[in-house]
């Protein structure tokens, strides 16, 4: 059984990796893990109670496990409530998490596309000169280590989709810049490929909590227009300020606020797409008619998913 077909009550085994592993204990003392539970289908939440201080040690972030116990409906989203974890050592952890929706030669293929009908000039230069010298990566790494796009392949995807709106939102608005606009955005979250340690339950590197992805990116914008040649140019200043700025607000990380239209529809689009897809995931998870649990990303709210709707 994948967690993808996991839709009602009962007892289950499964094999799966454990992505989220911590430790707590109930008002009675008694030790309890708290899981998150995943395959190539999908993410489970899973909690394992009355456990012994020996037993709660015994697992941890990374590990491949046979699962066994009850699926129940908790407010109204799927939980197991775990009867055994049997360790898996033998298995590849790699072949039991989710991936992009498309695959790398699909996303390689989309993204070359909106490059090639990109206008010649200091923008297209540079943006393929720092995908080309990061294009392995940029194709392996999640987009985040949580909460969004949080998989292998999930940068470039979750780029991808971003640059898809941008081609929308500049039909309506024809005053913007859309190369500059798609450059931003294929190169707004480059730099997590040096701040996340690998693309398979990745950790922040010493790189990354010391400067950021937002920094990496701008030394990386800095370094490939200096090899061209074109450091000095406006537009290379108008991209590094794109990247700088697309978290939208200070207090979110990031050193200036937009001040180009631009710089203001990355930011947007940014918040857009990921926001949907946490959404989307806390909406498959839960039942029609019911309340999924607090999502801490959304403002710790609660989601309801319609009893009639688009699947």
């Amino acid at each position: 059984m994948m967690i993808k077909d996991i839709k009602e009550e009962g007892k289950i085994s499964l094999l799966c990796l454990i992505t989220k592993c911590e430790k707590g204990k109930t008002q009675k003392e008694t030790p309890y893990l708290s899981l998150n539970l995943e395959d190539a289908s999908g993410l489970l939440d899973a909690k394992f109670w009355n456990l012994t201080e020996e037993q709660v040690g015994k697992y941890k972030v990374g590990m491949v496990v046979e699962a066994t116990g009850d699926v129940i409906i908790h407010r109204g989203a799927i939980q197991l409530r775990v009867r055994s974890l049997t360790p898996k050592p033998e298995e590849d952890m790699s072949q039991f998490v989710r991936q992009a929706p498309m695959n790398r030669m699909e996303l390689e293929q989309s993204i070359s596309n909106l490059i090639e009908q990109m206008k010649d000039g200091v923008v297209k230069d540079v943006l393929v000169a720092v995908l080309e010298k990061n294009k392995h990566d940029y194709y392996s790494y999640p987009a985040a280590t949580k909460n969004h796009h949080a998989f292998p392949g999930g940068l470039a995807y979750h780029s991808l989709c971003m640059a898809k709106m941008a081609i929308c939102v500049s039909e309506q608005y024809p005053f913007l810049d859309i190369d500059l606009l798609i450059a931003g955005i294929l190169l707004h979250d480059v730099g997590k490929i040096k701040e996340f340690t690998q693309p398979v339950l990745p950790e922040y590197s010493i790189e990354g909590n010391l400067l950021g992805h937002i920094t990496i990116v701008a030394c990386m914008i800095d370094e490939a227009s200096k090899e061209l040649g074109v450091q000095d140019d406006e537009d290379v200043l108008l991209m590094k300020h794109m990247v700088l700025s697309h978290h939208g607000k200070m207090e979110y990380g990031s050193p200036v606020l937009p001040m180009i239209p631009e710089a203001e529809v990355l930011s947007l689009l940014d918040n857009l797409d990921s926001r949907m897809f946490m959404m989307k995931e806390s909406l498959d998870a839960t039942q029609p008619g019911k309340f999924g649990p607090r999502v801490f990303a959304l403002e710790n709210r609660m989601l309801y998913k319609r009893k009639k709707g688009n699947e």
